[in-house]
């Protein structure tokens, strides 16, 4: 595609992963490839051309587990290659929890409105070393159960999507992580038409900056009071929650929000070994300094800060 049109700029999403959980956020050869050509650094051909690619977690490996919810999510790993470094993978969360199909009488849904969808993969079971994935959590439908231990996809539980032969059906039910991710490219597309010249790595970062937890997300996995420990299981299970458009937009022509793309080596080798600092910035905030002088004392004041980078 980049041959046939170079001067395009692209959102690659990908919705295929292996059907395994054996790596657990250690470096595959496919993961490592993807880590390279997202960063432009491709082995043999370095054309220094950054891409911004969004990948699926995948998919619960035994939807017969599902009835296990939300535990048998938890321990099924987010699949290869999606636990590479450079990509944003997106998991499932689902707000469909209605069933008015006569068919499916007496089955009930899974997951409650806007929690974690039963298809998504986690990486709680991974060593903290590796990366928090995924970064993001969009719709990716619902499961339904009769309550005899028999679980089944359904229309009503599941988003609507055009059908690839339409002399078929126009038509056709659309879920688990391969629907979020395509909804995530869609809205990295949105955000790359209306800014042309921000960086792979920046629309990324408006992604995730936008990105909140719903309340029943933190009801699920979040207790009160709350610890370190228990935020990072949190984005171990459903990234930084799920990405609002108008605030992603809003954010990037935002007089008050400072948006910096820019280069920096932060470490350099020693001449007798080891590694010293190098490089870094420094950035004036465009504090609004006279709104907050009037505001009363000890009123909360809160700033998200976003660091996105290959």
């Amino acid at each position: 595609a980049e041959i046939q049109a170079p001067e395009r700029k692209r959102i690659l999403c990908m919705t295929v992963t292996a059907s395994d959980t054996r790596d657990r956020g250690r470096p595959s050869s496919w993961s490592g490839a993807l880590d390279q050509i997202t960063a432009g650094v491709d082995a043999g051909d370095d054309d220094r051309v950054r891409r911004l690619a969004i990948l699926c977690a995948g998919n619960l490996t035994d939807l017969n587990q599902a009835l296990v919810y939300p535990e048998s999510q938890l321990n099924d790993s987010v699949h290869d290659p999606a636990h590479a470094w450079n990509v944003l993978t997106v998991g499932a969360n689902t707000t469909l929890d209605r069933i008015e199909d006569e068919t499916y009488t007496g089955y009930e849904p899974i997951a409650t409105k806007n929690s974690l969808s039963p298809f998504s993969t986690t990486s709680w079971a991974w060593d903290s070393k590796w990366p928090l994935k995924p970064e993001i959590v969009m719709e990716g439908g619902n499961l339904a159960h009769d309550g005899t231990g028999f679980v089944t996809e359904c229309e009503d539980l599941s988003l609507l999507s055009t059908f690839w032969k339409p002399t078929d059906s126009h038509f056709c039910p659309f879920n688990m992580t391969s629907a979020a991710a395509a909804q995530a490219a869609w809205f990295a597309a949105r955000i790359q038409s209306t800014y042309a010249d921000i960086w792979p790595e920046t629309v990324r970062a408006l992604m995730v900056h936008s990105a909140e937890w719903t309340d029943a997300l933190k009801d699920q996995f979040l207790p009160q009071p709350n610890t370190k420990t228990d935020r990072e299981r949190l984005l171990r299970i459903c990234g930084y929650g799920v990405p609002d458009l108008g605030r992603a937009l809003y954010n990037a022509a935002n007089s008050v929000t400072l948006i910096a793309q820019a280069e920096l080596q932060p470490y350099d080798k020693k001449e007798k070994g080891g590694y010293k600092t190098k490089e870094m910035h420094f950035y004036d905030l465009p504090w609004p300094k006279d709104v907050l002088l009037d505001l009363p004392f000890n009123t909360p004041v809160q700033m998200r800060v976003t660091l996105s980078y290959f």
